[in-house]
């Protein structure tokens, strides 16, 4: 899932450095759900999951990184999501949107503390991991992950 991120009204798609926009229309008809395309324009955020995290998939409530994104995605998460959590670059670089929610605990690195009281702020409950070891094979809490779904 690292260039997916579900939330109940999308299903938001990565495209640039590692994915296929051949993918997209796949998984439309699969799913049967809107995909919206976004382009990752940094090569440091390769993936979708690296640039942009669901918090809370039923409230479609998400955090991302705008640098990561095209002019035109940057548009797109705007309009889908006005009130989305912006994160600064030195919390996206420490893999801090590379994280898991499950709509109220958010597991992400350690070194993301930029988002620990916006986090909060918001009525969520940040749990910072220790993951030292996997951010130097560039991935994070998400890379630990396989979800499952219905």
């Amino acid at each position: 899932e690292g260039d997916f991120a579900v939330t109940s009204s999308y299903l938001l798609a990565g495209r640039g450095f590692r994915s296929s926009p051949l993918s997209h229309d796949e998984a439309q008809e699969f799913f049967g759900m809107p995909v919206i395309g976004l382009d990752l324009v940094d090569p440091r955020y390769y993936h979708l999951d690296t640039a942009l995290c669901v918090l809370d998939a039923e409230a479609d409530e998400i955090m991302y990184y705008p640098d990561a994104f095209s002019p035109g995605s940057r548009a797109v998460l705007r309009r889908l999501f006005p009130d989305a959590l912006l994160a600064r670059e030195a919390d996206a670089a420490a893999f801090g949107l590379n994280s898991v929610s499950d709509g109220r605990h958010v597991l992400l690195p350690q070194a993301a503390t930029g988002l620990l009281d916006p986090l909060r702020d918001r009525g969520f409950e940040p749990v910072p991991m220790d993951l030292g070891e996997l951010l130097k094979g560039g991935g994070s809490v998400k890379c630990c992950t396989q979800e499952l779904r219905a």
